[in-house]
């Protein structure tokens, strides 16, 4: 369980175009606001909060805020929005949003916003528009055939009803208004500096919900919108959150996405198959275009939590940090993966079981200290599920003065990751290990490479770290070529070796 100091090689397959996007520099911290910080004491998190801790981020080396839905909305999680251009009360004003974006500039962060504008909530203008007149030319706004309103039935966990509609994506004055939102959003009074850095695109589809509708989304509605914003923001980020899961090749062909989700990557990872890990890597690679990237990520708002499902394995916590964080793309955290905090959807009726995968950040050894978000408690089974608890270790608190806490691992592993060129803009290489347990790939940016090697299994083995059929810097030293022998890799262990024969921590 160490970095390993020295240079190796092993039979290869390249795989990743040479050209990197400047985004996988980056290293991307997914927050969901509501449960983040709380900077007033009303159990929700806020704006202010999240600027009041973003020195805790920048020092952990995060460069860039993925923040989910902040649009006024009554469903908890915002993707369902009364208003796209007025932020949620509960987590601040716009000005303070945007004081938040301004905080993260000075400490050269970006921030990225992402956006459901798909569908509207009932309090929205265009639904209550079309509730009192049917007849209004503002119908035309909302898709009424097939799926336009289609929440009647869902129920939310703090027992109000809240219905939806599907917007008209076609209609040329949807277009215009969609595009106004996002104009606000990258540059607020005309003034881009001031904006977001990034747009994530939930539920990206060319065929919303698959109704054979609202087709063309792709190069008729995200498209037009992406050049509009690029005009003024040339370097801002589209990424796309593939509705189907996929590999995102539409997204990158007809969207002009900058990025999309490794989604296939994550799933063929959390199974430690070795044969289903490289397929995906070898897939992925395969649908990504030169001069794009893809995150890659082991949990999110949508997903267990990795910790939940390694059953918080000490080892195992730390082989899924080393894969996200070397593997070839755009490394995603989200908020307190790096804590080891754990979580399950629940199964019922309401969308209260996202909750337990969505719970308050441990900042103290006990729950209910100042600044903890639990805007779900007392409402329901939600609060019950033994996910997170006081005096568990999993907590900022309690990781930060230990060593080899979880936290600073992770803040390790950034450290590595900011000062190794290969392990940010470098290709990907599968080794042929030779052992159907260990994973094997390298990092190759020009004369620099880095070899990961993951032990997929519970028992120790063994590798043969050295040159077959691969041409590498030699040893200016001896004047051979690195070669390091064997070397035993602990049960879920792993091992990080820099051709650059120096430190790597």
């Amino acid at each position: 369980m160490k970095f390993i100091l020295c240079a190796a090689a092993l039979a290869s397959a390249w795989l990743a175009p040479s050209q990197a996007n400047p985004w996988e520099k980056e290293v991307v911290y997914q927050i969901f606001p509501r449960s983040f910080y709380d900077s007033n004491g009303d159990h929700i998190g806020d704006f202010n909060g999240i600027s009041q801790k973003l020195g805790f981020l920048h020092e952990m080396g995060i460069t860039v805020v993925l923040i989910n839905p902040i649009f006024a909305s009554r469903v908890y999680h915002n993707y369902f929005a009364d208003d796209f251009l007025k932020t949620d009360s509960t987590l601040g004003s716009n000005k303070d949003f945007f004081e938040l974006v301004g905080k993260a500039h000075s400490l050269r962060m970006k921030v990225i916003l992402d956006m459901e504008v798909q569908y509207v909530a009932d309090r929205h203008p265009w639904y209550q528009a079309v509730q009192k007149d049917p007849q209004s030319h503002v119908a035309d706004y909302l898709w009424r055939k097939g799926s336009a309103f289609y929440g009647q039935n869902i129920h939310w966990y703090d027992g109000q009803k809240v219905d939806i509609a599907a917007i008209n994506s076609t209609n040329p004055e949807v277009k215009r208004a969609i595009l106004d939102v996002f104009r606000y959003w990258a540059a607020p009074d005309g003034d881009p500096s001031r904006g977001v850095d990034g747009f994530r695109i939930d539920h990206m589809m060319d065929d919303l919900d698959n109704k054979h509708v609202m087709t063309g989304m792709l190069k008729n509605f995200w498209l037009p919108i992406e050049q509009d914003i690029r005009s003024q923001k040339p370097h801002i980020l589209f990424l796309a959150e593939q509705a189907d899961w996929g590999l995102g090749s539409d997204m990158f062909m007809n969207g002009k996405v900058d990025a999309a989700y490794a989604i296939p990557l994550r799933f063929a990872f959390m199974t430690f198959d070795k044969l289903k890990i490289e397929k995906a890597l070898r897939d992925t690679a395969s649908a990504t275009p030169a001069g794009k990237t893809q995150l890659i990520f082991i949990e999110n708002h949508d997903l267990e939590r990795y910790a939940n499902a390694v059953r918080s394995d000490r080892d195992l916590l730390r082989l899924g940090a080393v894969f996200n964080l070397t593997a070839k793309g755009t490394p995603l955290i989200y908020y307190g993966q790096e804590l080891g905090m754990r979580g399950k959807q629940l199964k019922g009726v309401t969308d209260g079981n996202d909750i337990p995968i969505r719970l308050a950040y441990r900042w103290k050894h006990k729950i209910d200290s100042k600044g903890t978000a639990d805007f779900y408690r007392n409402t329901g089974v939600w609060t019950k599920t033994g996910a997170t608890k006081d005096n568990d270790g999993i907590s900022v608190e309690e990781e930060s003065g230990k060593a080899d806490s979880l936290l600073n691992f992770y803040k390790r592993l950034i450290r590595l990751r900011a000062k190794t060129p290969a392990l940010q803009a470098g290709s990907i290489e599968i080794i042929d290990t030779q052992n159907p347990k260990v994973l094997g790939y390298d990092r190759v940016l020009g004369s620099q490479w880095v070899t990961v090697f993951l032990n997929l299994s519970n028992t120790p083995q063994v590798i043969s770290i050295g040159l077959t059929n691969r041409k590498f810097p030699k040893n200016p030293k001896t004047g051979r070529p690195f070669h390091y022998g064997f070397h035993e890799l602990s049960p879920h262990g792993f091992a990080i070796i820099d051709s650059r024969n120096k430190a790597s921590e």
